[in-house]
């Protein structure tokens, strides 16, 4: 979007005090080439407001008082991100090891969320139990922490230490300067911003030298968490703070130069942000042989420089790791193999789904394509990454369902050396640091369990990812694209998928049209894979066989009309296909009524073999009135020659449970096949 005078932005969130207080936020950081408005969801509001160039999210629990206009607003949604005022933490620290204190906020995920925050910045020694409307009142309590909610605190507690309003973090800001086309012009300002959070700390951290040892350590343990290098200096010249990274390249020891000058100042030209109070940013400097590229940012009281913080890393250790990894990409050859040409179909429901998804492809937007099965998911993901500015840069993809957890989360992350006995010397890189600059396709994202579910979400918010054992965060830019066969709403309704990845994943969708609603693409399919087996008969199917084929739904899609064609290449030679030449399972359909599944109770999605073979599996325990488990299942399918992990057999029960095929109930009734299922057996069985 081109920056102009009245470009517009509205802000969605829940209280006045949440409105005022991040609309001030926004409107300093755009100041006035953007109107910003804030919008209380939880208030009548003109839908007026719903038309702005972006609309930002406060959270995705707004999202629920506006169903109606999701569908209008969705290409112009960002849900932003949220972080504690650094400053206000000092309040923490009076808190003696052991306190119990609830974290109030509005909701369990948030408040959830802010406990993991503040563990993670070393306040592990606090009993922080998560408190929200609805929820008991925990006993012998005599804390409260909330985020700017103290209205929320239950009545009796004496001591409430209020951290203030989280505000929109720095990746969001820049998100939302990026969309409205100003991030090159206020990029200095949002760094400013940024670096001035990291100054309030090194501030607290300077006054506490030699007076308050617990303020120095847990700013000391955030800025540590920092991989760039982070020093800063008083406006005497004198090192205030020094995180480890700068410790490293700098060949320095905290102890020995905090308080002190040091003729690093000079060298690296931070006495010259001290004297001019203005910023000398992305600056190359030469410090004991190593070559540096600088950001010197000065801290200013009433416009006058009070200090000056640097920030900066070595270009040399830049260099090898991207040297590193362009050379292990070219070696694993990660490529697309299809393209749009590649995706064949006339039906005005394709062809308005490769326009869209062409579209797509020419932003950095994340997207979900939905779609049964066979119906060409990997193809359009391919196609898309084809179209886009990634196209000569790396194309992974993984099925989310193939892996069981533990597997599946180190081959998306990756994990360093020596976390689990076996592991490679060195740790191995995930698919998303081998993504990077280019795509990620996660297939079957909808059986992703919670744990993965949770770190993927940050990988998508921070773009960043921590490997499996490992300390440091490694910044990643990837586009992702996922897909499902599964309706992810009613999984997050069932708190079986994050709502807030849900809305991360879909900032553009694709609904890909089922075979059975595209009859006129059913036959061109047919007579392209008897083209591509090279079958020499002419009019190898009847008349017959390809009204068979268009009355017929196709459970399994393009798949299936696929594997239909090979098999009746194997059984059918030198003369044209008949309709009793048709696989059993399909002839068995098609004589019930033409098409689709004889009777209504019958559902229209077929199984895959697997999955038949473990619904018939399971009737066989059924019929001896035994409950089984997974592990049960996994070894009774093994001796029917299919190999399954208990994670995969998981997976197929909840497919046949969404089919109608089977009922999955917890505790001592297990699970057990419907009369669907069962007819659905029985008529297989006929058939062969």
């Amino acid at each position: 979007m081109s920056p102009h005078k009245h470009s517009s932005l509205t802000l969605l969130t829940k209280g006045q005090g949440n409105a005022r207080i991040l609309t001030r936020q926004l409107t300093d950081l755009l100041g006035d080439r953007v109107d910003v408005t804030g919008v209380c969801v939880d208030k009548p509001f003109s839908s007026v407001s719903l038309e702005a160039d972006l609309i930002v999210a406060s959270t995705t629990s707004v999202l629920n008082f506006i169903p109606q206009y999701i569908d209008q607003i969705r290409n112009r949604l960002l849900i932003a991100r949220r972080t504690i005022d650094f400053k206000n933490l000092q309040l923490l620290l009076g808190l003696p090891p052991k306190t119990r204190a609830m974290l109030v906020n509005d909701r369990k995920e948030t408040a959830e969320e802010v406990i993991q925050f503040l563990y993670g910045l070393g306040f592990e020694h606090l009993w922080l139990i998560p408190y929200y409307p609805g929820n008991p009142n925990p006993s012998r309590v005599e804390y409260a922490i909330t985020p700017g909610e103290p209205q929320l605190v239950p009545p009796g507690i004496k001591n409430v230490l209020d951290l203030g309003t989280r505000k929109i973090d720095i990746t969001t800001l820049a998100e939302i300067l990026s969309r409205l086309g100003m991030l090159d012009e206020k990029a200095s300002l949002l760094s400013a911003r940024y670096i001035s959070s990291i100054v309030d700390i090194t501030k607290h951290l300077a006054d506490s030298l030699g007076v308050n040892q617990k303020l120095n350590t847990l700013l000391q343990m955030v800025l540590d968490k920092i991989t760039n290098g982070v020093l800063a200096a008083d406006k005497e010249g004198r090192i205030i703070m020094l995180n480890k990274a700068a410790e490293k390249v700098l060949e320095l020891r905290s102890e020995k130069c905090l308080g002190k000058e040091n003729q690093v100042l000079q060298v690296l030209e931070v006495d010259k942000a001290l004297r001019s109070g203005e910023p000398d940013e992305n600056k190359t400097r030469v410090y004991q042989g190593k070559h540096l590229l600088v950001n010197n940012i000065p801290m200013l009281e009433n416009e006058e420089p009070s200090g000056a913080i640097c920030i900066f890393y070595e270009l040399s250790e830049v260099e090898k790791i991207e040297k590193c990894l362009r050379k292990h990409l070219t070696k694993i050859g990660f490529t697309s193999k299809y393209t749009f040409s590649d995706i064949d179909g006339k039906s005005q429901k394709l062809l308005k789904q490769i326009d869209n998804a062409k579209r797509f492809a020419e932003t950095d937007y994340n997207v979900l394509i939905i779609g049964e099965s066979g119906t060409g998911k990997e193809l359009f993901a391919n196609a898309i990454h084809n179209y886009s500015r990634r196209k000569n840069r790396p194309f992974v993809a993984i099925n989310c369902a193939a892996l069981p957890i533990d597997l599946l989360e180190s081959e998306l992350f990756g994990f360093e050396e020596g976390t689990f006995t076996g592991a490679r010397r060195g740790g191995k890189p995930g698919l998303f640091e081998q993504a990077h600059l280019g795509t990620i396709f996660l297939d079957e994202i909808g059986e992703i369990p919670a744990q993965v579910q949770a770190k993927l979400l940050r990988v998508l918010e921070e773009k960043e990812v921590m490997r499996v054992g490992g300390e440091s965060l490694i910044p990643v830019d990837v586009r992702v694209i996922a897909a499902t066969n599964k309706d992810l709403q009613k999984l997050v309704e069932k708190h079986q998928f994050r709502e807030d990845l849900y809305y991360r994943l879909k900032v553009l969708s694709l609904k890909l049209p089922p075979l059975r609603e595209r009859n006129s693409d059913i036959i061109a399919y047919a007579e392209q894979f008897v083209r591509q087996l090279d079958i020499s008969t002419e009019n190898f199917l009847s008349p017959e066989v390809k009204e068979a084929f268009v009355n017929y739904n196709w459970p399994g899609n393009i798949r299936e009309v696929k594997n239909v064609i090979e098999y009746l290449a194997t059984v059918v030679r030198g003369r044209t296909v008949a309709v009793e030449d048709l696989p059993a399972e399909l002839l068995a359909v098609i004589e019930g009524d033409g098409g689709g599944w004889p009777e209504s109770g019958i559902p229209t999605v077929g199984c895959t073999p697997e999955e038949m073979g473990l619904l018939k599996v399971l009737s066989q325990f059924c019929e001896n009135g035994k409950t089984v488990g997974r592990k049960s299942l996994q070894q009774a399918l093994l001796k029917t020659g299919i190999a399954l992990t208990e994670d995969q057999v998981r997976n197929r029960l909840g497919h046949l449970e969404e089919k109608g095929l089977v009922l999955i109930s917890r505790g001592r009734r297990g699970t057990s096949v419907t009369q669907s299922g069962l007819e659905l057996i029985r008529r297989a069985n006929a058939a062969n």
